[in-house]
């Protein structure tokens, strides 16, 4: 693998931590039209899922080891060095939940908990260097951290991973940092006062969908739900909804793939 193919701290994969793996590859199959392919009991039975013949993506059942909480989406940052990058969150002010792991050749994986409390996973490429294709009907487009602790987190992902902060919007009534300038722009930083200080903060995942309204409905269909009703913005028209088991994700248009 070539070095510095993507950029430090770009959003480099997603998986779904959720109870009921079998009720998930059910409903996201339904609503996307993913595949999946179970890695075997050595790697705990992950599921890769696969839109179209692209990976875009991964997928575990909770284990008795596990901590206890809700089915959530984690999204994973590229690093050249998973150990420093625990290293830098302690640092900072953070703190590591899953310490730098070994996935056979593919890379290293880990979890740190930034300085405003949000999970936020990592990835260091091996043979594998992660989703292989974004920004299309049924992958992933875009990725934002809720934080009522904006400041300090504007901080950490600068200093941990290496982001460049730049603000789209700096008012009392919104507060939004990307990671890269305009149309570069990989991920973003959203201050979230409304949850309340302390409140941890969390990513939101975008997934594409051709139209947002039908993919909504067909959501509810599956027996998931709309968080959110869809809404026109700027960027395309977007809505928050939930799977089945109540994991929060977000559908966008895209153009299909």
């Amino acid at each position: 693998m070539s070095e510095n193919t993507i950029p430090q701290g770009r959003p480099i994969w997603i998986d779904l931590t959720t109870t009921d793996i079998e009720k998930a590859r059910a409903f996201y199959g339904t609503v996307f039209g993913w595949t999946f392919e179970d890695q075997g009991p050595d790697f705990g039975n992950y599921n890769m899922v696969k839109s179209g013949d692209a990976f875009i993506g991964g997928m575990m059942g909770r284990v008795p080891e596990m901590p206890a909480g809700p089915d959530v989406w984690t999204v994973y940052l590229n690093t050249p060095d998973a150990q420093a990058t625990c290293d830098k969150a302690t640092e900072h002010g953070g703190s590591v939940m899953v310490p730098p792991m070994q996935v056979g050749g593919s890379g290293t994986m880990g979890v740190i908990i930034d300085s405003g409390n949000c999970a936020t996973g990592f990835w260091q490429p091996g043979d594998f260097e992660g989703t292989q294709k974004t920004a299309v009907a049924g992958t992933p487009c875009w990725f934002e951290i809720f934080t009522p602790a904006y400041a300090t987190s504007l901080d950490f992902y600068r200093d941990v991973f290496g982001w460049d902060i730049v603000p789209m919007s700096d008012t009392d009534e919104f507060r939004y940092s990307t990671n890269g300038p305009d149309r570069a722009a990989v991920a973003g930083i959203m201050e979230a006062t409304f949850l309340g200080e302390g409140h941890p903060g969390f990513w939101r995942t975008y997934l594409g969908a051709v139209d947002v309204d039908a993919t909504a409905a067909t959501i509810v269909e599956a027996g998931g739900s709309v968080v959110e009703a869809p809404q026109d913005s700027p960027y395309g028209r977007f809505a928050t909804v939930a799977d089945d088991q109540g994991a929060n994700f977000l559908i966008v248009q895209a153009p299909a793939a």
